[in-house]
């Protein structure tokens, strides 16, 4: 069994923590639990160490960070997980940088998340295990060529001189003068495993693996090694050519016969992401870092690609993403004019948010545009819910800014379609609704309004019914829920401190009205469309 520590000054997160996983499942105990980091480093020197350290960051007497550099001037080899807030990033980066495992945020983490990151950290420590105890005996060359670069690149576990003797001890196509790092990225990869019929993926990887070894054997350079399930990480040498012209246009050649490779005998695509160039080992896991934000580039510019990080231009990439925006102008003037204000101002907030060149947050405009409420007013809500469901489907399986904007233009065609396209209100209506809008988030009434409009409130209620097709306060339910989505979407508030901004004063009945209307309670939404859609907690670092 491995042993566990949990680090956490919230009694019950950590007391939660520490009852809910079963810890068995993954071979480990939890051996001790602490609530701050001068707890848990006297635990660590004074007692057994445990194998695995789950901590927050921010804590009384000794933070999380402290901790971590305390541990790794001991040892690289206890495997650390981070268990944080979303507005904890910043400490997350620094973390990353001492050699975490990887980090789990409170505020959205589920079951199969944490279940994700312990099987991570248990196959870490396997690994740790099997290397701990080879001395020396090569039982399996490609596997344990695997794990020594995964390990030397990722996690650190060796120093540069123990990684030099793996490499001629394994007879690796490696020098450290001159590397490169380069990400391949299968493209569309949950088609390839239909086609594949491979749910978990290993046939893929052990089939692209023999395929791509074999081309590095024809080309005699480099060594690959696969990442994640759509992922394999090349490295590659070049000692005997002194022209970065030559190197590049060798990497051009090396690349486009993969692709090709895999194009003619896969029928499928994949994208390269390039890092510069570096000599010495030390450099491998900043030139990996680098390839991957180079194959990032992909969503920008489009699959089946070679993408080069020295090429990427940021200016030309935000105004790429500003043109492919500006397209919809044409069919939001087709919209009713509320909706259209709606959704341009929600454009033009991103648009001065100097964030047009990360994808996660492009991912999130769209979330935000689908689920725009003025854009579908004109729809039921159950004619809502199928086509935010059906298009966010689609649009979670696109990879690239040119797929996201024709699907999201596939959703704009079908709400003119279906009646969402400009419609006169009568006066008396348009000032009822623009009321509303303005004060959804108080106590209104419909003799309020009916009082303000100088009307009757039969007159109104009828008003109402024949010209948005719902009642009085069955629209205002509808505004006051749809503005939820929004603060939701784009907050980090608390279910309770949402209910109250949108009119709602009993949030247990909000949570049962949201649900009603979305199908799901408001943390759920929020998982649903911010973390599982984007992907925002998704990508890990290594």
């Amino acid at each position: 069994m491995f042993n566990v520590m949990i680090v956490e000054d919230e009694m019950l997160v950590r007391l939660g923590f520490k009852n809910s996983v079963q810890w068995d499942n993954y071979g480990m105990t939890v051996c001790a639990d602490a609530a701050n980091g001068r707890e848990a480093w006297e635990y660590y020197t004074n007692s057994v160490r445990p194998d695995v350290i789950i901590t927050d960051l921010r804590m009384p007497i000794m933070g999380g960070i402290e901790l971590i550099k305390k541990i790794r001037e001991q040892d690289a080899q206890t495997r650390i997980v981070i268990l944080s807030c979303m507005e904890d990033f910043d400490l997350i980066r620094q973390a990353m940088q001492l050699g975490i495992s990887s980090y789990i945020l409170k505020l959205t983490m589920t079951e199969e998340e944490i279940h994700h990151v312990l099987m991570r950290v248990r196959e870490e420590l396997g690994t740790q295990m099997t290397l701990g105890t080879s001395k020396g005996i090569i039982h399996n060359p490609d596997q344990l060529k695997e794990n020594i670069i995964k390990n030397f690149v990722f996690y650190h576990l060796y120093s540069k001189d123990e990684f030099v003797h793996h490499i001629d001890q394994l007879k690796l196509r490696l020098n450290p003068e001159r590397l490169i790092v380069a990400m391949m990225e299968i493209d569309h990869f949950e088609l390839v495993q239909t086609k594949f019929n491979d749910e978990k993926g290993e046939l893929i990887r052990v089939t692209f693996l023999n395929v791509l070894n074999e081309l590095l054997v024809q080309s005699q350079r480099g060594e690959v090694v696969s990442d994640e399930d759509k992922r394999y990480l090349f490295i590659f040498s070049f000692r005997d050519i002194a022209s970065e012209y030559q190197i590049r246009e060798e990497m051009i050649g090396i690349m486009t016969q993969i692709q090709k490779v895999l194009s003619r005998f896969f029928n499928i695509s994949a994208t390269f992401g390039v890092s510069g160039m570096k000599s010495g080992y030390a450099s491998l896991h900043t030139l990996y870092k680098e390839s991957e934000r180079a194959v990032a580039q992909k969503f920008f510019h489009g699959t089946e690609r070679l993408l080069f990080l020295s090429d990427v231009d940021a200016d030309a990439t935000e105004e790429l993403v500003r043109r492919k925006l500006q397209q919809f102008h044409e069919k939001w003037s087709m919209i009713e004019e509320a909706a259209q204000k709606d959704v341009e101002a929600i454009v033009q907030s991103f648009l001065t948010s100097g964030r047009l060149s990360h994808e996660q947050d492009i991912r999130k405009l769209f979330v935000r545009l689908l689920h725009c409420p003025s854009v579908t007013a004109s729809l039921s809500e159950s004619e809502v819910t199928a086509l935010v469901s059906a298009y966010g489907e689609e649009m979670q399986k696109c990879e690239t800014l040119d797929e996201a904007a024709t699907a999201y233009s596939k959703f704009l065609s079908e709400i003119i379609s279906r009646g969402g396209i400009k419609k006169q209100l009568s006066k008396d209506i348009a000032r009822a609704v623009r009321f509303i809008q303005d004060r959804f988030h108080e106590d209104i009434s419909l003799q309020q309004i009916a009082q303000y409009l100088e009307l009757t409130p039969n007159y109104l209620s009828v008003l109402f019914k024949k010209e948005l097709q719902m009642n009085f306060s069955e629209y205002l339910n509808r505004i006051r829920l749809e503005k939820a989505k929004e603060l939701l979407l784009g907050t980090n508030l608390r279910s309770y401190e949402v209910a109250q901004q949108v009119g709602f004063t009993d949030d247990s009945y909000f949570s049962r009205a949201f649900k009603k209307h979305t199908g799901v309670r408001p943390n759920g939404f929020r998982r649903l469309w911010i973390n599982d859609w984007t992907g925002t907690v998704e990508a890990e670092d290594k």
